[in-house]
């Protein structure tokens, strides 16, 4: 069902539409998640470690293919906002060649370039052939998560982020599921765990487009509705573009930071694999807010309703600083015990990776919540940017870490690469959201639509 969000209190709109973004977020960290857990305990820790090799540069070309779904989405929910049905279906048409054009282009350039992406990552070369699998299968399924991102991204700009919820439950399930066949039963290997998660984003996003076509009207394109708009195309890929290469810059900063890990060997990679995994999970809330304020926001600037977007970042400020305060809280108590999760033997030396990496990071969680309030709040009302901006911050801070600090501080450097990005990153966009909003009236007339 749709939900307009320019009516009504922003706090209650707000967590009624992020809890199942919330749970969606925490079962599609499942795939991730399960890979690394399956894998660790089937498969040891040099499987472990080349799946945590290379999670930074899928995060670069996911993040990219992310980015543009997401900026098709920002357009279509100000449209809907200002309650232009048509609009509505020419962003989607539109926005459905956007985005196929894209993920073709980005899945072949990196399936390409597996080999020297992981020479320039340093990948040891005990676990080069794993990583090389693992990454390559991975790029393959590229197109599969675009024709899902895409179809969640259309629905949160309609005020659905419920049906996307059931079809990853189902897709995880699937997941865990054939992760176990493909590797225990097949042998298959990390190989395994790369196709187990392509087949279940496939299986998810081909029942998500039956069921949505049949239940939602406005997403029932009228043949004239399917011709690419070349303004409305120009208009997405304004928003679009900045926010794909937002998460693209930022994953690059964390390929750099990755080859210095990769420097240090299997252990230190694979206990850092497993504290990532908690600072994942630590982040979770946030994320889920920053997706609402993404449709909220949208919503209402083509509306016209700009008091009620600085009500939902307030909402979603407070919200944020209580729970980057427990997650901390909860990281410091039970850090060990959640880096072991991941392990199939307490391997003293992991553990003690894993820990030292959460002690350094966990205090930061409070700005890295702030990130995804401020991004996507004004990644929603169109100045997408400012957080490309953000982004390439992040990089630089990751960068400079990792080059900077390495020889004085040695392995413990690495540590501080996440931390000092968070805290650069989150400055930035506070202070930008500040200067592009103090001047900002209570309302004004509804955004025109991109379209002839």
């Amino acid at each position: 069902m749709t939900t307009d969000m320019t009516q009504g209190s922003p706090l209650r709109l707000l967590v009624a539409f992020s809890w199942p973004l919330l749970l969606g977020n925490v079962i599609q960290m499942a795939y991730a998640l399960a890979d690394m857990v399956i894998v660790g305990r089937l498969l040891g820790k040099e499987a472990l470690a080349a799946v945590g090799a290379v999670g930074s540069t899928i995060f670069v070309v996911l993040g990219f293919v992310f980015g543009i779904s997401a900026g098709v989405g920002v357009v279509t929910a100000q449209r809907f906002g200002a309650r232009d049905g048509r609009g509505v279906r020419l962003s989607v048409g539109t926005g459905v060649w956007v985005s196929a054009a894209i993920a073709a282009c980005v899945t072949l350039a990196c399936w390409l370039g597996t080999d020297p992406i992981l020479r320039l990552l340093n990948t040891p070369q005990d676990i080069f052939a794993l990583a090389h699998d693992y990454l390559a299968i991975s790029f393959l399924g590229t197109p599969f998560m675009v024709f899902f991102n895409f179809q969640s991204a259309t629905l949160r700009a309609l005020g659905d982020s419920r049906t996307p919820l059931f079809f990853l439950a189902g897709a995880s399930l699937l997941n865990v599921a054939l992760d176990v066949l493909f590797i225990r039963a097949f042998g298959m290997g990390v190989a395994g765990a790369a196709w187990a998660t392509n087949t279940a984003i496939l299986a998810s996003a081909l029942t998500c487009l039956l069921a949505v076509t049949r239940r939602l009207p406005e997403l029932r394109l009228r043949p004239a509705d399917w011709r690419p708009r070349w303004r409305m195309a120009v208009e997405q890929l304004r928003i679009s573009l900045p926010m794909g290469l937002q998460f693209s810059v930022t994953g690059l900063g964390a390929m750099v930071l990755q080859a210095a890990i990769n420097s240090f060997g299997v252990a230190l990679m694979a206990g850092m694999t497993a504290a990532r995994g908690v600072e994942n999970v630590a982040c979770q809330l946030p994320v889920a807010l920053g997706q609402a304020m993404a449709t909220y926001s949208a919503q209402n600037y083509g509306a016209g309703r700009l008091d009620r977007i600085r009500a939902g970042v307030r909402a979603c400020v407070w919200i944020t600083l209580a729970s980057g305060v427990a997650m901390t809280a909860l990281a410091f108590a039970f850090g060990e015990t959640f880096v072991a999760a991941f392990l199939s033997e307490r391997a003293p030396e992991v553990l003690g990776v894993g820990k030292r990496m959460l002690v350094v990071t966990a205090p930061f969680f409070v700005p890295l919540g702030l990130i995804f309030i401020f991004r996507n709040t004004l990644q929603g009302i169109g100045r997408s940017l400012l957080p490309m901006l953000a982004g390439f911050v992040e990089m630089a801070m990751r960068v400079g870490v990792a080059l900077g600090l390495l020889r004085l501080l040695g392995e413990n450097a690495v540590f501080w690469g996440d931390p000092a990005a968070w805290v650069g990153a989150a400055a930035l966009l506070i202070v930008a959201y500040w200067a592009y909003t103090r001047r900002w009236p209570h309302e004004r007339t509804p955004a025109p639509c991109p379209c002839p």
